[in-house]
């Protein structure tokens, strides 16, 4: 309990009052929005029952860690779509580790928008924005702003909280996103871990399209399966049986050489305990 205790609330920012933040930011330079950015007093609001809050001291130290990781990858400079994955992959268990929220309260995009407009936009338009000249003006997906799966911040926060920080650095980026947006596995932790752990035992991370192909036809043929046969009456160690079971087929059917002891996919018996479990989202 007194872990529990310790989990912060964060600010939540709505999305109409995010949106028009974004119409100020995206009209600005990174140096600009930077200087801008006033951690010290907090206008948002926070979960009405919250025990315990994220203030200013807190929000100061998530924007520094950002900053600086972003800043080791040429922050505020251009860089390749390769730097940028290798950014996310960096300053995701670092976010995971420094806010300490409430995985409930991470559930919330208003928390999200906050971190994304108040903490570090400078860091979000880095990442995904683009700037035109002619125009003055910053252009950036939406959805990378206001969507609960590919907020900037908060996706990375996800990632490590349900792959764990050790699988969300392996895997690649397609198959990240191609295990998580996926709302039946990528919200049960104890599935989309072993999901991800036993493409990694099954395929060769130097083969990338042949382990893509791999990963396709599994996950269709979990979701076929998933049908009739419920995985969340599962223990942990039924799971990584029933995926091991999946991969097997699936590299059988397409011809994949197997490799010589596939072995059961790790981690998920040791999430069972988690005291979180109640708190995913099935998003």
């Amino acid at each position: 309990m007194a872990e529990l205790e310790a989990l912060l609330c964060y600010p939540r920012t709505p999305l109409y009052e995010a949106s028009l933040a974004w119409e100020l930011l995206r009209t600005q330079s990174l140096s600009e929005i930077g200087a801008s950015l006033d951690l010290k007093s907090i206008l948002a609001q926070y979960y009405p029952l919250a025990r315990q809050r994220a203030g200013s001291e807190e929000l100061t130290i998530l924007r520094s860690k950002i900053l600086g990781i972003a800043e080791e990858f040429g922050f505020p400079s251009a860089v390749s779509s390769k730097v940028l994955v290798e950014f996310d992959r960096s300053v995701g268990p670092e976010i995971h580790a420094q806010m300490t929220i409430m995985p409930a309260d991470a559930s919330s995009i208003d928390v999200w928008n906050f971190i994304n407009t108040a903490v570090v936009p400078d860091v979000v338009l880095w990442r995904y924005g683009r700037f035109n000249a002619q125009a003055k003006k910053w252009s950036i997906s939406e959805d990378r702003l206001f969507d609960m799966t590919r907020t900037t911040i908060g996706r990375l926060w996800w990632r490590v909280h349900l792959l764990g920080p050790e699988l969300a650095g392996k895997l690649g980026e397609d198959e990240v996103v191609n295990l998580l947006e996926k709302p039946r596995i990528g919200g049960y932790p104890l599935l989309s871990r072993a999901m991800g752990a036993g493409l990694l035992a099954f395929a060769s991370e130097s083969n990338t399209g042949r382990r893509m192909e791999l990963f396709r036809d599994a996950t269709k043929r979990l979701l076929r399966k998933m049908a009739v046969q419920s995985v969340f009456v599962m223990t942990p160690g039924q799971i990584d049986e029933f995926v091991t079971a999946l991969f097997l087929e699936s590299a059988t059917a397409l011809g994949i050489p197997l490799p010589e002891a596939p072995t059961a996919t790790p981690s998920t018996a040791d999430f069972q305990a988690s005291r979180f479990a109640a708190n995913w989202p099935m998003f």
